[in-house]
This record gives C-alpha cells, sequence and structure tokens, in this order.
C-alpha cells in the first residue's frame, strides 16, 4: 500500500513505534515478569479507544458509529485482559477456559468488524452486492487457508467441552472475517488516506498471529502467560491506536464512483487463488482435503461466477448511465450538443423539413454576479422547463452550455408565434430564494429548405441570432441570406478591435460641459475615438456595441478611464473642473471596478471629487444589478451621471433611491425645444424634480444659441453640444470663458 511522499517518513515513524510496543514481551518471555505484561497489553488497548473516540468526532452518520464500536472493541479486549490478569496475579486462582475473559476478547473482532463496515459506508449489502461478493470470496478463501495452517489443528486436538472447542476456533474465524473487511476497506480507501487503513492492517496482522498461536497453544495446553506470541496484541492495539490518532488529522475518505483500479478487481481473486494453491500442494502432498476445505472453496467458486454475472450487469448499466451522461446535459437534464447534432443529423437525412431556434439569454452574467452561481443554476433550470412546454418531444430542446440553449422541430409552420409565446414565458418571473428574477432572451431561427447541410444550417441560425441580439433584447429574428454580410462584418470589426486593443491604437477626444450663463467649462466629457489606419475614423456607434458584444468593453472603458484621467491631470484648465467618463453597466458588475477606478485615480493624482462616471439610464431598471458598485463609488467621493435621461425607460420613481448626482437630459428633448411646446413644458418640470432631489442637471445636444437661451429661461444652469465645442483634444479647449461665446 504507497503513501504520498509527504507522508512517508510521518507514517514510517507511527509503524516503527507500533512495532516497537511488542519488543519487551521478546525480553521478559521466561521470566518471572512475563505474566505481568499481560497488564501491559490491556492498559495498550483500553488507551487505543481514546484516539478511535476522538476520531468518531471528526466525522458524521454511520462513520462516526464505526470509530466508536473500534473504540468499545478495543476497550472489552482490554476488560477482557484484565479480568484474566486480575485471576492470575492477585488471586493466583488458575483461569478456566473458556472464561469470562474470551467473551471480551472475541467482542473485538466483533464491533471492530462491524465499525470498520460502517466507517467504509457500506450501510446497504442491496446496494452493495459486489463488495458484498467480494468480501464473502475473501472469506471463503482466507477460511480454506486457515484450515489448513491452524483450524484443522485445533479441530484436531479437541477440548474439554464442545464450548472450549467453539472458543477456540472462533479466534481464528473470527480475525478471518475482521481480515476480510479490513482488506475491503483498504480497497476502497483513496491515496491520500491509505496510511490510516496501512495501520489498521499492521494491527490486524498482530493480532492475527498472536490469536492464532493462542488458540493452537492453548488447545495443546501449552499456552503461558506472557510468551513471545503475545507481542502480536502489543502491535495490534498500538497500531489501532495510531489508526486513530491519524484519522483525527486527516478523516478517511473512500471512493464512491464506482471505478476501481485493476488492483481493485483482483482484489477477491488473489486469495481465492492462493487457498486453491494451498489445497493443491497438499493434494499433491497426500493429505486428505476434508470437507470443511473442499465446501468453502466451491462456494468461492459459485461466488466468483456470481460476481462475474454481478459485473456484467453491472457494466450494462453503466453503459446506460454513461450514455446518457455522453448526450445529456447534467444540470438540466436536457440533451446536450453531441444529442442535438446527432439528431439533427437524422432529421435531416430523413428529409424531413426541420427548423432550429437557437436561444441565448439576456443579460444571464448579471445573474451570476448579482445573486450567485446557484441561483444562476435555478434559473437554468426553469429556462430548460419553459422550453420543454412550448416544444415538447418529439422536439429535441438541448442546453449547448453556460446559458445557450438549441431546439430542433419539425413543426415549421407557425414557427415565429412559438417563439413569441416561449419569449413571454421566460419573461414570467421566476423566484431565486428572496430575489425575484424576469428574463429576455436573444433567439434566433432558421429553416431547412431540403438542401441544406447541417453545418450551413447551424450557421444560418447563428446569424440570425447575432441579428436578434442587434434588435436590442428580448426579440427574435429568422434566418435571411442578408445576414450572412452583416456576421462578416462583425466578425471583421471585432478582429479589428482586438487588434486595437493590443496595439493601444484607440485614444481620447474631449467635449466640455459648460455652465449656460457665464460660458464657463464646468467640466469635459472624455470619449473613446478610433482612427483606422487602414479605414480611417470608425463612429462610436459602430465600436462600442462590438465591443459590447464580443466581450471588450471592460477593457475599452478601462483604457478610455486611464488615459482620460492621465491627460485631465496634465491639463491646466479651472480647478472646479471635473472629468466625466463613461462605462458601461457590464464593467460595474466586476466586483473589482471601484477598486480600480480609485487605483486609476491614485496614480493619475487626481482626487475622487474630480471624476463623473457616467451611466445609462437603462440601469435603472435593473438597479439591483449594479447599485451595490454605485455606491461603493460614491464611498469613495467619486459622483455618479446618469446618462441620456429620457431616451429609454424614463424612470422617474427611481430616481430619489439610486445614488446619482447629476442627470444629463436627452438631446432628443432639447432638439424639440423650439418646435415643440410639449417639450418646453417637460424639461421645466424636470428642472424642478432635479432640484427638489438635490441632483445636477445637464443640457445635451445644444447646438444654437437659441436652444441655450431657452434653457436658461427654464433653469437649467449647465449644457453640452456642438455651440460649445465639438469632440477633440483637451489642449483645444479653450482655458478662457469669453472664446467659448
Amino acid at each position: 500500500m504507497k503513501v504520498s511522499g509527504s507522508q512517508q517518513p510521518h507514517v514510517a515513524a507511527l509503524v516503527a513505534l507500533c512495532l516497537a510496543a511488542g519488543v519487551p514481551i521478546f525480553f521478559l518471555s521466561g521470566t518471572p515478569a512475563a505474566p505481568y505484561t499481560q497488564l501491559g497489553s490491556s492498559l495498550l488497548a483500553c488507551l487505543g479507544a481514546i484516539p478511535c473516540l476522538t476520531a468518531s468526532r471528526q466525522v458524521d452518520g454511520p462513520e462516526r458509529i464505526g470509530w466508536r464500536l473500534l473504540a468499545a472493541g478495543s476497550l472489552s479486549w482490554g476488560v477482557g485482559n484484565f479480568y484474566w490478569s486480575w485471576n492470575e496475579l492477585v488471586v493466583h486462582a488458575e483461569v478456566l477456559f473458556p472464561s469470562p475473559a474470551d467473551v471480551g476478547y472475541l467482542l473485538f473482532p466483533l464491533l471492530a468488524t462491524v465499525g470498520l463496515w460502517l466507517i467504509a459506508g457500506w450501510t446497504s449489502i442491496g446496494s452493495r452486492l459486489t463488495v458484498l461478493l467480494d468480501g464473502l470470496i475473501v472469506a471463503c478463501a482466507l477460511f480454506v487457508i486457515g484450515w489448513s495452517l491452524t483450524v484443522r489443528e485445533v479441530w484436531e486436538a479437541g477440548a474439554d467441552s464442545l464450548l472450549a472447542f467453539a472458543v477456540s476456533v472462533a479466534y481464528p474465524v473470527a480475525d478471518i472475517v475482521l481480515a476480510t473487511v479490513v482488506v475491503l476497506l483498504a480497497a476502497r480507501t483513496r491515496r491520500e488516506s491509505r496510511s490510516v487503513g496501512l495501520l489498521l492492517l499492521m494491527g490486524l496482522a498482530g493480532m492475527t498471529v498472536s490469536d492464532v498461536l493462542f488458540a493452537l497453544d492453548t488447545s495443546a495446553g501449552t499456552y503461558t502467560t506472557g510468551q513471545n506470541s503475545d507481542a502480536g496484541w502489543f502491535v495490534a492495539f498500538a497500531a489501532c491506536a495510531a489508526a486513530g490518532w491519524l484519522a483525527t488529522r486527516r478523516p478517511m475518505t473512500f471512493d464512491h464512483t464506482g471505478v476501481t483500479a485493476r488492483w481493485q478487481t483482483a482484489l477477491p481473486y488473489a486469495p481465492f487463488g492462493l487457498a486453491a494453491l494451498v489445497v493443491a500442494v497438499q493434494t499433491l502432498a497426500g493429505i486428505r482435503v476434508d470437507a470443511p476445505e473442499a465446501v468453502p472453496l466451491m462456494i468461492g467458486l459459485l461466488l466468483i461466477l456470481l460476481r462475474q454475472l454481478s459485473t456484467l450487469l453491472h457494466n450494462s448499466t453503466l453503459t446506460r448511465t454513461l450514455r446518457h451522461q455522453a448526450y445529456h446535459d447534467s444540470l438540466t437534464g436536457l440533451g446536450n450538443r453531441a444529442l442535438f447534432l446527432e439528431r439533427l443529423e437524422d432529421a435531416l437525412g430523413a428529409g424531413q423539413p426541420v427548423a432550429i431556434m437557437y436561444l441565448d439569454l439576456d443579460d444571464f452574467k448579471m445573474i451570476n454576479d448579482s445573486v450567485g452561481h446557484d441561483a444562476g443554476d435555478t434559473v437554468l433550470h426553469a429556462v430548460g422547463h419553459r422550453l420543454c412546454r412550448c416544444f415538447p418531444e418529439p422536439d429535441t430542446v438541448a442546453r449547448f452550455g453556460g446559458d445557450e440553449f438549441a431546439v430542433l422541430t419539425t413543426r415549421v409552420h407557425d414557427l415565429t408565434g412559438q417563439v413569441q409565446i416561449l419569449l413571454d414565458l421566460l419573461h414570467e418571473p421566476i423566484e431565486v430564494g428572496p430575489r425575484t428574477v424576469r428574463l429576455g432572451a436573444s433567439a434566433g431561427l432558421a429553416v431547412s429548405d431540403g438542401r441544406t447541410g447541417s453545418a450551413d444550417l447551424r450557421k444560418n441560425v447563428d446569424l440570425a441570432m447575432y441579428a436578434a441580439k442587434a434588435q436590442g433584447k428580448n426579440a427574435y429574428a429568422m434566418f435571411e441570406p442578408s445576414m450572412r454580410h452583416g456576421f462578416d462584418r462583425e466578425v471583421m470589426w471585432r478582429a479589428e478591435l482586438q487588434q486595437a486593443l493590443a496595439d493601444d491604437t484607440l485614444h481620447v477626444a474631449f467635449q466640455p460641459i459648460v455652465a449656460l450663463d457665464d460660458h464657463r467649462v464646468a467640466g469635459v466629457e472624455a470619449l473613446a475615438r478610433w482612427q483606422h489606419p487602414r479605414l480611417g475614423p470608425v463612429p462610436p456607434d459602430v465600436f462600442v456595441p462590438v465591443a459590447e458584444r464580443a466581450g471588450l468593453i471592460a477593457d475599452l472603458g478601462l483604457l478610455v478611464l486611464r488615459r482620460a484621467c492621465a491627460e485631465f491631470a496634465a491639463w491646466p484648465g479651472s480647478p472646479t473642473a471635473y472629468l466625466s467618463v463613461n462605462v458601461s453597466p457590464s464593467q460595474m458588475l466586476d466586483a473589482s471596478f471601484p477598486s480600480k477606478v480609485a487605483a486609476t485615480l491614485y496614480e493619475a493624482g487626481l482626487r475622487p471629487g474630480q471624476l463623473v462616471l457616467e451611466v445609462t439610464e437603462n440601469v435603472l431598471a435593473d438597479e439591483s444589478e449594479v447599485i451595490g458598485a454605485l455606491r461603493r463609488l460614491r464611498e469613495f467621493g467619486i459622483r455618479i451621471a446618469i446618462d441620456d435621461f429620457g431616451a429609454g425607460y424614463a424612470s422617474l420613481r427611481y430616481l430619489h433611491r439610486f445614488p446619482a448626482d447629476i442627470v444629463k437630459v436627452d438631446r432628443t428633448y432639447v432638439r424639440d425645444i423650439a418646435r415643440d411646446p410639449a417639450a418646453v413644458h417637460i424639461l421645466g418640470t424636470l428642472w424642478q424634480l432635479f432640484g427638489a432631489l438635490g441632483l445636477t442637471a445637464v443640457a445635451e445636444g445644444i447646438e444654437d444659441p437659441s436652444q441655450a437661451a431657452m434653457l436658461i429661461d427654464l433653469g437649467c444652469r449647465h449644457g453640452q453640444g456642438f455651440l460649445y465645442g465639438r469632440p477633440g483634444p483637451l489642449t483645444a479647449i479653450p482655458l478662457e470663458p469669453a472664446r467659448l461665446a
């Protein structure tokens, strides 16, 4: 039995100590002090129960009971041995055989066998048929070997009574049963715990040697207390105590996978082969094979045949289980990619009209990051159930991994209507602990025309799903040939953007935010710009959505933040001006984002109050997802601005709870102010509301003086737009207010 390299010196020392426990017997044997060694073995057995009890406190369930039974067995042997020693050393009375001491002795293998069985976790014989058969095979083999070497001699020697004979035979037989359990336990022990099994095996060997010699000497009437053979008992209980002590430091762990190593598979056959060899040698030597040898040998052979049958049945069940695992998702129970592709090939090969729906959940990462992966698993399981409700058998519903699902259906008519029903069903609330989650999804649809192959059909549905995502959340799209061009452009832009980030070729432009009354620069907004070396300037409304879809927005946002802070720190502008930088909601899902912002400010030498982070107003609809990050940022002293307010959700009811300092009103309100009286009334009401909430309002998109004048009349104090400057280098922003007039 192997132990890890780090444990070998440790275990070797314990083995040496256990062996040393039996050494004094050899020096005292035959001396007047020899009988008193019995007191030492009694004390060692009782003390050995303590580590076993301590080990029981490290585990729960049947394993705890097992260690307690092992402790009780050690204690019972010690008590029985004390009784023997008391009669022999104190009372000076001949100890009859059998005596009450033998009850304590024999309780040890009985309690130890049950205890080790519980420690190993064999609580159900019906569910451990192979283990039971292995145990019976080993027991039959060991009995045959034991009969040839020991038990026959005890049998032939006879005894004063039937009870004395039964007790004499019980010692080696009990050791055989205990040996069977120990060997089976060792077979299931994992490598890191095998040092405990090693000590138990060593203790069993010591116990077996002493018990066999005791039975032989007792039957022959030659046993004397303190003879050399008693050393095995010292070794046995020292090893038992050492195993318990080691188990308190590292509880035993067992293999529950059902996969066995080669040596474990051969385990029951080795002792049976040895038993057959012993019988063969005995036959060749002219010694008669007794019925107690022949019967267990035949029973063992029958059990081996049953084990082979059990193994075949187990392998058949295992094959079905492995096949199911190979074709199904372990979390949702749905089919996986392999099953989906196999059934798609079968359907296309049969010439059936088939359609594929490819579904990707919107903002699923927010659920994992905000309420945890266990909640995310609950949501995925609910999604799978709802998919099966909309597409029952014979349709195939599969999970491809993460938050991606696919459906293969032959119901190609009214497919879009069925998908819309699914999207509505997915949007129904899902209870996740104390939280309620509502889902959106982007779905792509593709229908086979009878000539489309599997690979092309899957590519088509991918393109349709990409088109659905481009429409926004909770949408679907049917594949059209024109989508191929859009997909190729998306792939191209992603590759180019990744290269630009790697080459550090993006730069930052700045646009002034001014006080409308005197044109003083109140702040500057940093905007990402991309000058492609071959394609020229790439508009932000092209590359920013690409960055969002490609998962590059965090790298892009951090690059802009660092560049902007470094340039702003060197700008000799107004000391009261602030720097405003846009951030994506997905950036704030990173738990380390507030710390990254604080570190960037420190590197640039800026105060937290000089930085404003802008988030789009659609985060108001999912405030719980990012509100924690926003609050931590405000605790640092960084201000928060709601960008493009009024362009999307316009959730006024959230404003009093949302951790914001500035509201930037969308340019559509400013654009309509000169020709739409309703826009004037709306803006006037908004300024009053913002003032009551203590929010600073900034009007975006001011392009002519008349708009600025009307905004001033309505109470607006700050604005931004082409009237005051287009995005450009920070050094191009005038320092004197008069030059902005």
